[in-house]
């Protein structure tokens, strides 16, 4: 599911950069090569760093949005 529409992020990618490091909403948005855009999927990836445990997946976070 996509996390930030803005940029094509989807959640696979958010528990990648996660899993590499990143442990603030900037740095994956860093590790992605990405910038930021509109802010609605902050809360969501604040949210998935926040949980960073190795069996994390894309399925409880009311805020991810679902690909067309």
């Amino acid at each position: 599911m996509y996390v930030c529409i803005c940029n094509a992020i989807n959640c696979k990618t958010v528990r990648h950069s996660v899993e590499n490091g990143a442990s603030s909403v900037a740095s994956v948005f860093k590790a992605c090569g990405k910038t930021p855009q509109c802010g609605r999927c902050f809360t969501t990836i604040r949210e998935m760093v926040g949980d960073a445990r190795p069996a994390h997946g894309c399925t409880g976070h009311s805020h991810a949005i679902a690909a067309e």
